[in-house]
């Protein structure tokens, strides 16, 4: 009958860590939903406000039931065989940590939210292989870590200790009901423990589906979207499900690497992608000949400029006025007649998804190409560097920061790639720790060109001013911040941290526009690509769509282009800066239309995918796809058969990576 009492007694604790788990969690959520509810749009209703609390407290039941079942498992269930089991000490531990790491979790939410517009995602897998010293000063001087920490681990404890009160406390009711529920027999001692496993195995089920007693009708990271905004569905996350979510997505990841079709099926993907199934490689398959010149003249200087979270909303009639003063060097480029402006997808929502789709050609796939080993055994013909070589360019690499973050030194001297300039060789270090100011960037470029001219280079280079810590002195660069104020813009947000992010976004524009105008003067025909390396970052007052939120800009510059001559293509853009009304691409896009740019009639160049001069129906990225209709996530309305050439060239892709380049 002891070991009867111990057990009930284990179980009513276990059902109070439940119920606080899911009330913490819940108001966690409100609070969060409370934060960011400036960014919610006129049509956000009250049901939408409760649903978010309904959704997300059935979401939570799963998370708290992990709980729950920590403590039965590791704790009541041990200490019904042994009475001296340390159950207040364990039960303590699991109030005390699960309390704290909650906590903790939610403090680092609100940044990240901010940065990412998403509760934690795939965004740390990137970061885990990221400049940890970097992340750890811009923690510190930008989102606040010598404070947030502290002050987390303080509400941490205090609710810890509410935590462990609470279910500790014994209720002399609930005693009083624990003991008349004590049997008086062996029978009603079976029958009752049969009574109460039955129960908490039924409950057990309703937990884990969150809600519910079936998959169908459970509720889980991946149908927890159901509301028309980004900030209530990822409310409706708690900080463990958005983990969750991290991890699960790895994992499908780590299952589709491994590529359970033949080399027969390969070469059928290749075949009906327009490539070459009888050809000796993967890249020789898609072998392209340029027919016709582009331009006229070959142009000796190439320079791509990938632009450290050059986005496209600024471009956008949306943002009219204050767009027009913070990308005013980008706008006068794209509405030049010696230009080609595009609505783009970026190969990921990070830097280095976005450096590793150029330098390999290769769709995005989820893997980290400069972590691989064939990308130090074997050269990427799809490769922006591999291409440039081949039409008779010398490949130069610039980044304003350090060679050892993510390897990229070695990574891209790997691939074609000639030389590699980081801030080490520059003649002016100062900056912080992610690198020097564009400006400094950009003057090392310039001296490099004036040395080096009357050849042919190819300039890549990777910004990163528009990046936290936003600390360039804007007084000192000429910043008016009055121009990106009071604009009546819903969209604009005008606190403090967002003008200063906003100046940093005026600042790289500006060194970029100065470096293609002195550029000009070395070579006048110099032929450049403006683009960003992604859009997601900027955190609007209010919640927008997906083009704004995600698009990045597309611009080929340079004195031999005819807008006229050359845009008899089709795609989709309305901002009104573009010479062709509709017009898209993905950056993917940007390495065979370079080729055809810069080629010859008979030249070859090896793409997986068109340049903007065959433009298919759609494009796509990691996670969202173009048409003429505008921007759609993937997992939103995706047509059948869009859908199976996304599967086919990421599969080519992956087996490019995994498996190598031969096809015999």
């Amino acid at each position: 009958m002891l070991r009867f009492n111990r057990f009930t007694q284990g179980v009513l604790q276990d059902v109070k860590t439940l119920g606080w788990f899911i009330v913490l969690l819940s108001v966690f959520r409100l609070i969060f939903v409370v934060i960011f509810s400036n960014q919610l749009n006129e049509s956000v209703t009250i049901t939408d406000w409760l649903l978010t609390m309904w959704y997300g407290l059935r979401i939570s039941l799963k998370t708290a039931g992990l709980f729950m079942a920590l403590g039965f498992f590791l704790i009541t269930v041990p200490c019904v065989v042994w009475s001296k089991w340390p159950r207040r000490y364990l039960r303590g531990f699991l109030a005390y940590g699960g309390t704290i790491l909650f906590t903790l979790l939610f403090f680092v939410r609100i940044p990240y939210f901010a940065i990412f517009n998403s509760s934690f995602n795939r965004m740390l897998i990137n970061g885990a292989n990221d400049d940890w010293y970097a992340i750890l000063v811009t923690a510190i001087d930008t989102y606040g870590l010598l404070w947030r920490l502290p002050l987390a681990l303080v509400v941490g404890l205090l609710l810890g200790w509410c935590a462990w009160r609470w279910i500790d406390y014994q209720c002399p009711r609930t005693t009083a009901w624990l003991e008349a529920l004590s049997p008086t027999s062996n029978t009603s001692l079976w029958s009752r423990t049969i009574g109460i496993l039955l129960i908490l195995a039924i409950s057990a089920v309703f937990l884990r589906f969150g809600g519910a007693f079936t998959y169908s009708n459970s509720i889980n990271w991946e149908n927890a979207g159901r509301l028309p905004s980004q900030v209530l569905n990822e409310a409706i996350l708690d900080d463990g499900q958005a983990l969750y979510r991290v991890y699960a997505s790895e994992k499908r990841l780590a299952q589709a690497f491994k590529l359970d079709i033949s080399e027969t099926e390969l070469k059928e993907y290749i075949a009906v992608n327009g490539g070459n199934p009888k050809s000796a490689t993967i890249d020789t398959a898609f072998t392209h000949t340029i027919g016709m010149p582009r331009l006229q003249e070959q142009p000796k200087t190439v320079v791509l400029v990938l632009g450290e979270s050059y986005a496209l909303w600024p471009f956008l009639d949306t943002f009219k006025g204050p767009g027009d003063y913070l990308v005013s060097e980008g706008k006068a480029l794209a509405q030049s007649p010696h230009s080609l402006f595009l609505q783009g997808l970026a190969h990921g929502t990070g830097t280095m998804p976005a450096v590793n789709g150029y330098v390999t050609g290769l769709p995005s796939t989820g893997l980290y190409e400069n972590y691989e080993k064939e990308s130090y055994k074997e050269k990427y013909g799809f490769g922006i560097a591999a291409t440039m070589k081949r039409l008779g360019y010398k490949t130069v690499f610039w980044y304003g920061g350090f060679g050892a973050w993510q390897d990229v030194r070695n990574f891209v001297l790997a691939q074609n790639f000639d030389e590699f300039h980081d801030v080490g060789s520059f003649s002016q270090k100062s900056g912080n720790a992610w690198g020097v100011p564009d400006g400094v960037l950009f003057k090392e470029v310039e001296a490099y060109m004036a040395a080096h001219k009357g050849e042919k280079v190819f300039h890549f280079i990777l910004t990163t001013s528009n990046h936290p810590p936003y600390d360039i002195d804007l007084d000192v660069a000429g910043f008016d911040a009055r121009k990106v104020m009071n604009t009546g813009i819903k969209e604009l947000p005008e606190d403090s941290e967002r003008i200063i992010e906003l100046g940093h976004i005026w600042y790289a524009d500006q060194m970029m526009g100065q470096f293609v105008k002195q550029a000009q003067t070395v070579d006048p025909q110099t032929l450049f690509v403006i683009t960003g390396d992604h859009g997601e970052r900027f955190t609007f007052a209010k919640e927008v769509d997906r083009r704004t939120n995600s698009g990045i800009p597309i611009i080929f510059y340079g004195a031999g282009i005819d807008a006229n001559r050359l845009a008899s293509y089709k795609g989709g853009n309305e901002s009104g800066t573009s010479n062709s009304p509709l017009a898209f691409a993905s950056s993917l896009q940007i390495i065979p239309t370079l080729a055809e740019l810069v080629g010859r009639p008979g030249d070859t160049y090896e793409s997986l995918v068109p340049s903007i001069f065959d433009q298919g129906s759609f494009v796509f990225n990691h996670e969202l796809w173009i048409d003429q209709t505008g921007y759609h996530e993937q997992k939103e309305g995706l047509p059948a058969t869009y859908k199976q050439k996304i599967d086919e060239l990421r599969t080519i892709a992956i087996w490019r990576v995994k498996r190598g380049n031969a096809l015999n």
